[in-house]
């Protein structure tokens, strides 16, 4: 029935992807055909800043909600040159940190921490995880994946949070998965990521939350019989990389102004335009940046660089069948 594509890859920070994988026919069966039970006890999520849509799920350390309320305090702190003007402000609404923040706020919903069950949460049973020993899962955008079962189930799925359940509708519910490496990225010292680098791994989840110019008949149709979406820009998914360290995994953008390209933009934004950025700050965005700017196909990334590139498309579409 499907050809491995409920499967969900984290890379590290230099390349993180995003890959389908499979749940088996005859295990959609019983699901399909088992009655519906009440939502698992999934302990009280918390909210993660008064003016933000975003629930801390009860599986979260506290560590990591301190991480994460940290990182977004970041985010609405910071102050641009220039903020009205290019793709930037086209991207964020506008280069302050309140556009910036209202950009994650439409496309993340849900943070659940790193321990909990995935299999669990939702009215289905599948399967996520890494096919490489060179992966670290620092986080991954859970939601858009599960959405595009539901076209290809052609049935609702539940997601359990909150001691709810949210049905599955728009790939902008926004269901982000923190990795361990969110909160210790140097085994074993311990050290973790700056606050730099983590923001910037939710900007560039949040964009797989946008399914960008919606889904064609055929789109249906490939889905339907296990294969991704024509449509790459529908959740942004990644593509293989053709060259470089990462060569034949899938780290790289498919299309233009994906979920790197955005991480590109938010990092180079940081080093060259940000009033309030210390010296360290600048320097790690300039990794990000860089980094970011080898997973994107060189015509694109030098067209972007240029400004010749047309401006990002942000909008999302959630199509009916």
């Amino acid at each position: 029935m499907s050809k491995n594509w409920l499967k969900i890859i984290a890379l590290p920070l230099a390349a993180i992807g995003f890959l389908v994988g499979s749940i088996g026919c005859k295990r959609l069966v019983k699901q399909v055909m088992a009655p519906k039970l009440p939502p698992p006890q999934t302990g009280t999520a918390e909210q993660l800043n008064p003016q933000l849509n975003i629930s801390l799920d009860a599986s979260l350390s506290q560590k990591e909600r301190e991480f994460l309320k940290e990182d977004f305090r970041y985010a609405q702190s910071l102050k641009f040159e220039n903020e009205n003007t290019g793709y930037f402000a086209t991207a964020f609404k506008s280069g302050s940190g309140n556009g910036l923040l209202q950009y994650l706020d439409d496309r993340i919903g849900h943070i659940i921490g790193p321990d909990a069950t995935v299999d669990s949460r939702f009215s289905y049973t599948g399967n996520t995880g890494s096919d490489s020993n060179k992966a670290v899962t620092i986080a991954t955008n859970i939601g858009t994946a599960v959405w595009l079962e539901t076209i290809a189930q052609r049935r609702s799925i539940s997601f359990f949070t909150n001691n709810s359940s949210l049905v599955v509708n728009d790939p902008r519910i926004g269901i982000i998965k923190l990795g361990k490496a969110y909160t210790v990225f140097d085994e074993p010292s311990g050290r973790p990521l700056n606050t730099v680098a983590r923001t910037s791994i939710l900007v560039h989840e949040a964009r797989h939350s946008d399914c960008t110019g919606g889904l064609a008949d055929r789109d249906f149709l490939n889905l339907a019989s296990g294969q991704l979406p024509e449509n790459r820009s529908c959740g942004h998914l990644h593509t293989i990389c053709a060259s470089g360290d990462y060569e034949g995994l899938p780290a790289c953008d498919g299309k233009i102004w994906g979920a790197y390209a955005l991480g590109w933009l938010f990092a180079n934004e940081l080093v060259e335009n940000c009033k309030n950025c210390t010296e360290a700050m600048r320097q790690t965005a300039m990794v990000v940046a860089m980094d970011s700017l080898a997973r994107i196909p060189p015509d694109i990334a030098k067209a972007m660089r240029s400004g010749t590139l047309p401006p990002p498309d942000m909008s999302s579409t959630t199509p009916t069948q």
